[in-house]
């Protein structure tokens, strides 16, 4: 399968930019991110896994893109400020968190974005991704588990 650019940009850029916007809270931000991530994918379409999703792969560039920008703004934050100490450590466990949730299986990964980022309730996860409702909330609290043993020390 061949992918055109311009279709996937049109397809997949405000998903990809509402979820760096959630994060970044900042339009201009998001913006530069998200155009820093598209140009990562132009330049890398022909390196693409087809065996992967397509939208799971930009989405990992855009991710790591806003990492970027947050381990850059805390390097600012640190050379203007010390005393903004409390928004570095916010950051730090942003970018700690969602390391953590991308190193959940894809399955744990997807019920625990679709819960916690876009508010799905448990029921809408089950009818998407074709689970019982039970299902969907052992395999997230399990997740939740997996995460808070490391998060929580």
């Amino acid at each position: 399968m061949k992918y055109n650019f311009d279709d996937i940009y049109d397809e997949y850029f405000d998903r990809i930019f509402n979820k760096v916007y959630s994060m970044v809270n900042n339009e201009k931000d998001a913006e530069d991110i998200v155009q820093n991530a598209f140009i990562s994918v132009y330049k890398n379409l022909k390196k693409f896994n087809k065996k992967s999703n397509i939208y799971t792969w930009i989405y990992k560039i855009a991710i790591n893109k806003t990492y970027d920008f947050f381990r850059k703004k805390k390097e600012e934050f640190e050379l203007k400020d010390n005393h903004i100490c409390d928004d570095v450590e916010i950051i730090d466990d942003l970018i700690f968190i969602n390391k953590k949730i991308d190193e959940l299986d894809e399955e744990n990964k997807k019920i625990v974005v679709l819960h916690t980022i876009y508010g799905y309730k448990f029921r809408e996860i089950g009818k998407l991704l074709k689970m019982k409702l039970s299902t969907v909330k052992a395999k997230y609290y399990k997740a939740l588990n997996l995460m808070g043993g490391e998060i929580n020390g």
